[in-house]
């Protein structure tokens, strides 16, 4: 029997983890400052440790600059302290997005720490970059035999569009939709050429506070799904959505938000969020799990009693209005019933 071939067929199970925006800066980085970096997310650390790839949305700049973004003003300014590289790292995060509109606050110096920062310490990121180039180019990473590469992209705060020529993070408007299309085909493609397993798409898209995506966003989610992509993590709204399996791909239209500093609006109760797992085969989904957590006092912990069932309940909602099933498991998890059975 030829080894190589048994080899190639063993099954799979890699394990990826998404969690939502993770935001370091403002009272979390007094926290930090007060109680080190493995505070903010210490409690999940060991969860997100114990997968074979996590990624999350870094919305703040990692920087010691205290020079904001020189442009139009803006509500809130996100930076956080250079030790909060800890952070991500205690927590074992190997992928970040960094298209969004938080990651300039602090002005090209401090997106230029934030990139240097994060290739110093092995940590890869999508979304930002020197040029435009550099933005929209994919990161890769080999798990257990298999590719993933992720390309991010956002639709809002223009003015820190990545030029030709000048640094920034990979914008796009989504109304635009022949142009957006054409992006992530060629970001795709780029994919292709380098052998990826497992494409996935970062989108930081859409208003805040909203538990439906739009019918706009739903059909860009198809398409991009339609063209070959195989993961949709979607984030910004800083509350979870539905995630919808379309012709056995995830999409996961708003992955929320995993560590903050934010208001708690009551209605949408914005500090229970989700932890989002995936078991991967070589070309096919096995399991989802989704393991609910809780923010309080700038960390996150693993929601337990009234807080495991109030986000159980909205998500069991939410899923079945994309015709996503979902049980509760023994161990204070959710699991997404495939599917295939």
């Amino acid at each position: 029997m030829n080894l190589e071939k048994v080899v190639d067929q063993a099954p799979l199970n890699v394990r990826v983890m998404f969690g939502g925006d993770v935001m370091l800066g403002r009272i979390v980085k007094e926290y930090i400052l007060l109680h080190g970096p493995q505070y903010p997310l210490g409690p999940v650390a060991g969860l997100m440790r114990a997968a074979d790839l996590a990624i999350v949305n870094l919305e703040c700049a990692i920087t010691s600059s205290d020079r904001i973004w020189p442009g139009a003003p803006k509500a809130f300014y996100f930076g956080a302290p250079p030790q909060a590289i800890d952070s991500l790292l205690d927590a074992g995060v190997d992928m970040i997005s960094l298209a969004n509109n938080h990651a300039l606050d602090y002005g090209i110096d401090g997106l230029q720490d934030t990139l240097e920062t994060l290739r110093r310490h092995g940590i890869v990121q999508a979304g930002s970059g020197e040029n435009l180039a550099q933005a929209r180019m994919p990161a890769l990473v080999e798990r257990a035999g298999l590719r993933f590469g992720m390309a991010a992209f956002c639709d809002h705060q223009e003015d820190f569009a990545a030029q030709e020529h000048a640094p920034g993070m990979a914008y796009l408007d989504l109304a635009d939709e022949p142009a957006t299309l054409a992006a992530w085909r060629e970001a795709l493609e780029s994919l292709r050429h380098a052998h990826v397993d497992w494409p996935i798409l970062s989108l930081h898209w859409g208003p805040n506070m909203v538990w439906r995506p739009s019918a706009r966003f739903r059909r860009l989610a198809h398409a991009a799904i339609d063209m070959g992509w195989k993961i949709l993590f979607g984030h910004s709204a800083h509350v979870f959505q539905g995630i919808e399996l379309y012709r056995g791909c995830p999409i996961i239209y708003a992955a929320g938000d995993l560590v903050d500093d934010y208001y708690v609006d009551p209605e949408f109760a914005n500090d229970h969020q989700l932890l989002i797992e995936l078991e991967l085969g070589r070309a096919d989904v096995r399991r989802i799990f989704l393991h609910p957590v809780f923010i309080e006092d700038c960390q996150v912990r693993p929601a337990t009693g009234s807080h495991f069932t109030r986000i159980f309940e909205a998500m069991d909602s939410l899923c079945r209005e994309m015709g996503t099933v979902v049980r509760k498991e023994a161990d204070n998890a959710i699991r997404v019933e495939m599917k295939n059975g």
